[in-house]
C-alpha cells in the first residue's frame, strides 16, 4: 500500500468515526426529548434509560453510517481538491480512479462489515431494547394476557399453526389449523380442528357437533382423510407460553429468522408482502455505504472553487435525496406498488448508475 493510500484511509476513518460519534449523540439527544414524557410518566430509573440507549447505539451506528461515509469523503477528497492536492497527483500521473480506489475498497469492506454487524449484533440489541422498554419502562408483560386473533406460529419439528382465536387465560384455541412438513419440506399432515385445549402437559383437539376434526395425511402423492372427535397431540414442544410471546419486529430478527417467519406466514395463508420488503432491505441497506461513496467521490473531487460550507450542504442534500428515495421505495413496496426486491434496491440502483456515469465523465 502506497503512502497516499494510507494517508487517504487514515484521514477518512478519522472523519468517519468523528461523524458517527456526533450522529449517535445527536440522535440520542433528540430521542431523549421525544420520549421524555414517557420516561417521566413511567417513573423510569436512570439506569433503565441509560441501558435503553446503550442497546440502541448499534442500530444508530448502522442507520447513520452512510451519512458518516459521505461526510468522511467530504473531509478528505473535498479538502484535497481545495488544496489542489488532487491536481498535483493527477499531474504526476496518478489517475482519479487510482486515487479513489482505496476509499472504494474501504467502502466495500465497511458495507460487508455493516451487513455482518446488522445480522448479529443489531437484532440482539434491538430485541433487548424492545423487552426493556415494554417490561421495565412501560411496565407491560412480554406475553399477551387476554385474547389473540389470527395467530400464526412456526413451531418445532416442521410444524406451523394458524389459530383463529386464542384465549390466553384459558389456554384454549378456536379454529386451529396445524401443518406438519416432512424432511423434504413437503406437506405431510394437515389437521383442522374447531377447538383445542391445554390439558395437563399436552394439547387436546376436540370436535364439536357438526364440525369434527379433519386430519389429512399425504403419503406418496396420495391423501388419506380421517374424521375424528378427539386427538391428543403428545410429544409436541409447543406450550401455552409459545402462543403468548411477543412477536418480534422485523428489525429484531436477522435474515434467517425473518425468512423463516415469512415462510410460515405464507404457508398459513397470511400476507407476507410487507415482511418480504423488509427482508430485502436487510441486504440492500448495508451496501448504501459503498454506493453513496461511489456517487459522492467524483462530485466532491471537483469542489476546488467551493467552500467547506457548500461541500457540507451538498453532502447533506445527497443524503436527504437518497433517504427520500429509500423511504419512498419502502412505502411503495409495503403497499405492493413495487416488487419487494426493486423497492429495496431502488436507491442503490439509481445512485449506483449515476455514480458510475459521473465517475466516467469526471476529468481523469
Amino acid at each position: 500500500m502506497k503512502i497516499i493510500d494510507r494517508y487517504l484511509i487514515r484521514e477518512f476513518l478519522k472523519t468517519m468515526l468523528l461523524a458517527l460519534v456526533s450522529f449517535a449523540l445527536l440522535f440520542i439527544l433528540v430521542d431523549v426529548f421525544e420520549k421524555l414524557d414517557i420516561f417521566i410518566d413511567a417513573k423510569a430509573k436512570l439506569w433503565m434509560v441509560a441501558l435503553f440507549y446503550l442497546y440502541q447505539i448499534p442500530y444508530i451506528l448502522v442507520l447513520t453510517l452512510p451519512v458518516a461515509m459521505l461526510l468522511a469523503s467530504m473531509g478528505t477528497i473535498s479538502q484535497m481538491s481545495r488544496n489542489y492536492e488532487i491536481v498535483a497527483l493527477k499531474s504526476s500521473g496518478v489517475s482519479l480512479n487510482r486515487i479513489f480506489l482505496p476509499l472504494l475498497l474501504l467502502g466495500l469492506l465497511v458495507s460487508l462489515m455493516a451487513l455482518g454487524f446488522g445480522e448479529t449484533v443489531v437484532p440482539y440489541t434491538n430485541q433487548k431494547r424492545g423487552n426493556l422498554e415494554r417490561q421495565d419502562i412501560r411496565k407491560r408483560s412480554l406475553y399477551f394476557e387476554s385474547i389473540r386473533t389470527n395467530l400464526y406460529y412456526a413451531g418445532t419439528g416442521g410444524r406451523f399453526y394458524f389459530i383463529k382465536k386464542y384465549d390466553v387465560p384459558q389456554a384454549a384455541m378456536d379454529s386451529v389449523v396445524i401443518w406438519q412438513l416432512d424432511a423434504q419440506n413437503r406437506l405431510a399432515v394437515r389437521v383442522d380442528a374447531p377447538r383445542g385445549l391445554w390439558v395437563n402437559d399436552h394439547w387436546e383437539l376436540q370436535g364439536i357437533k357438526g364440525a369434527p376434526i379433519i386430519r389429512r395425511q399425504f403419503i406418496n402423492d396420495q391423501m388419506q382423510e380421517d374424521s375424528l372427535q378427539f386427538l391428543a397431540l403428545t410429544g409436541f414442544q409447543e406450550t401455552p407460553e409459545s402462543f403468548t410471546k411477543r412477536v418480534l419486529l422485523p428489525d429484531e430478527m436477522n435474515f434467517a429468522q425473518l425468512a423463516r417467519y415469512i415462510d410460515a406466514l405464507r404457508r398459513s395463508g397470511g400476507d407476507a408482502h410487507r415482511y418480504v420488503v423488509d427482508l430485502y432491505f436487510k441486504l440492500s441497506f448495508p451496501f448504501a455505504n459503498f454506493i453513496i461513496l461511489l456517487f459522492g467521490l467524483p462530485i466532491l473531487s471537483n469542489a476546488r472553487k467551493s467552500g467547506a460550507t457548500l461541500s457540507f450542504s451538498l453532502s447533506l442534500l445527497v443524503c436527504f435525496v437518497f433517504w427520500g428515495i429509500l423511504q419512498t421505495g419502502r412505502a411503495l413496496g409495503h403497499n405492493a406498488s413495487l416488487m419487494p426486491g426493486l423497492a429495496a434496491w431502488l436507491p442503490n440502483l439509481i445512485f449506483g448508475a449515476l455514480g458510475l456515469y459521473i465517475l466516467y465523465r469526471a476529468p481523469k
